[in-house]
């Protein structure tokens, strides 16, 4: 070490004092004018020359400076720095203390930016929209029409690894050693698309229109070159797609913790993610989604999912969706899918789905699908549907509802109509105690099945109306015979609405095949009459004299046994 450094030392710890000098002054050193011509001269001694002509000292740290080596011819004029600039190889910085220059090493820029050009390795041609990033600085860029691009790398420590990628293309690296390696010229060749259909539609969550609305071309573009790296770390936050901490490479990342001030694209999530409007995630999501407006996932999710509008997996779920509007899994559900207005699945379902509105799945449920208006399955349902309108390809458990349809049913329907569509109906003519003339639909499954009835004594000194609903089971007894219990509920009209007559009514009926689809039927009954009517209209009945075995049960009811018999026409629904 040279007397130099010290001087450089002792400039530094009275640099306090150095400070109190006028900045004028000080400035005025590195503009004053000298001249220097000297031949085969240390750098040391032209150093003292400029210090000689400017009349101040010059600190600096050999160990910076190789102040033995000889320059050959050194001819130089103009302000201090000027010649400072000339002597010196490499990067320095001049800073004035009183009546010193300290020479030291430049601050080493933070950020550094590569420029090149990608082409195709086959026709020379350029190759746009081709993403050019690092994997281990995590930053990128698109290359544009001619196929140029810029990047921004964070440090600049050599040698540098840059990847190429692009869909149609093999994924190309190539390795920068030193700062001289500018305007780079990269190839990348054409290759087939060999991927697999569902990494294809799970993928690119951007099919999804909000998606597309929300999430820039390019980000996109981008996701769709860089569909195969991925990597995972702690934390990111967003203002909107693309605008994150990851900056474009935020769709790559699988972060443990996600905030989106407007809303995120990244590639999944292993821990919390809450978008003040929406999060979308190219892959899996485990854990707690959150979003005031929607979330869409790409890939499974496993957790919780929470949105004020609609939610969509693009994959299956393991756990909760609750969402205000609606929600849709494309693939299967194991858990609760909770909504107002509509649910759901496009394949099977194990767990509850809930909703104001309906509830949809085209697989198999076993659980609960239960909705105001209307429930729908397109295979099996091995569970309970409750709702105004329920549908099962293939009923294997409970139907209640106003409606209930299946197309085939080893269940039950209750409802006021139930139609199995390979089940079995019959239309029957009868008469009973009651009144001579009725008609009667029997409509569902063998199990358990649906009764509308009418019925009129058509005597007009006699007049009676009835009308109803019931329930009845089928027992088969032979080929030939079968045994129907049944229980209606039949409303009496004998000239006056008010108060109501009701009658409760349970027969057994033996049916005896005839032909292909007509059977003959009778068989016993146990009727109870309720009414508040004291004095009946004259041409109506008054029900005191039906049946036999007949007792009052209270001055307003009796009851009696009684009996039916009729003709069933049969059908195949």
């Amino acid at each position: 070490m040279r007397l130099h450094f010290w001087s450089f030392l002792l400039v530094a710890a009275l640099g306090a004092s150095f400070l109190s000098v006028p900045a004028c002054h000080a400035q005025k050193i590195l503009d004053k004018y000298v001249s220097v011509s000297v031949k085969n001269q240390s750098v040391s001694a032209i150093l003292k020359l400029v210090e000689e002509q400017g009349r101040f000292k010059i600190g600096y740290n050999s160990d910076i400076i190789s102040s033995d080596s000889i320059v050959g011819n050194f001819v130089r004029s103009g302000s201090v720095t000027q010649v400072l600039d000339a002597l010196l190889t490499g990067k320095f910085q001049y800073k004035e203390k009183g009546d010193y220059i300290i020479i030291q090493r430049a601050a080493r820029e933070k950020y550094y930016q590569i420029a090149g050009q990608v082409l195709d390795g086959e026709t020379d041609k350029p190759v746009d929209y081709a993403s050019v990033y690092s994997m281990q600085q995590l930053v990128s860029t698109l290359t544009d029409d001619a196929g140029a691009f810029k990047i921004r790398l964070r440090d600049r420590n050599f040698p540098i690894t840059l990847s190429l990628s692009k869909v149609g293309y093999a994924d190309t690296s190539i390795v920068i050693n030193s700062e001289a390696d500018t305007d780079l010229k990269m190839l990348i060749y054409p290759k087939a698309i060999d991927l697999d259909t569902l990494v294809i539609t799970n993928a690119n969550s951007s099919n999804f229109w909000l998606a597309r609305l929300l999430v820039s071309s390019r980000l996109r573009a981008q996701s769709r070159n860089i569909g195969r790296f991925f990597v995972a770390l702690p934390f990111q936050a967003s203002l909107t797609p693309g605008l994150s901490t990851h900056g474009r490479m935020s769709s790559q990342i699988i972060n443990k913790v996600s905030i989106n001030i407007y809303g995120g694209y990244t590639a999944g999530v292993n821990g919390v993610e809450i978008g003040g409007l929406f999060n979308i995630s190219k892959k899996d999501v485990r854990y707690v989604q959150l979003a005031t407006t929607f979330n869409i996932v790409a890939g499974h999710l496993t957790g919780i999912q929470v949105a004020a509008i609609y939610n969509q997996v693009l994959d299956s779920l393991n756990g909760v969706q609750l969402t205000g509007v609606g929600g849709v899994i494309k693939g299967h559900l194991e858990g609760v899918q909770a909504s107002f207005v509509f649910n759901s699945v496009l394949g099977s379902m194990s767990g509850a789905q809930l909703a104001l509105g309906a509830n949809v799945a085209t697989g198999n449920v076993k659980g609960v699908q239960m909705s105001i208006l209307g429930n729908v399955s397109q295979k099996n349902v091995k569970g309970l549907q409750l709702g105004v309108f329920n549908y099962a390809k293939r009923l294997k458990g409970v139907q209640v509802g106003f409606i209930n349809l299946a197309d085939s049913s080893s269940g039950y329907s209750i409802g006021f109509l139930n139609i199995v569509k390979k089940g079995s109906g019959s239309l029957s003519v009868h008469a009973n105690e009651l009144v001579p003339w009725n008609i009667t639909w029997k409509s569902g499954s063998r199990k358990l099945y649906n009764i509308l009835t009418v019925g009129s004594s058509l005597n007009s000194a006699h007049k009676a109306y009835v009308y109803g609903f019931g329930l009845g089971r089928q027992f088969i007894l032979s080929d030939n015979l079968k045994l129907y219990t049944e229980l209606e509920h039949l409303d009496v009209y004998l000239g006056d609405v008010k108060p109501q007559s009701v009658l409760y009514r349970f027969q057994a009926i033996l049916d005896l095949k005839i032909s292909k689809q007509f059977t003959l039927n009778a068989g016993p009954s146990f009727s109870l009459f309720s009414s508040g009517q004291k004095e009946f209209k004259t041409g109506y009945q008054s029900f005191s004299d039906k049946g036999f075995l007949r007792f009052n049960v209270n001055k307003y009811s009796n009851a009696w046994a009684g009996y039916q018999f009729g003709l069933s026409w049969n059908y195949k629904q």
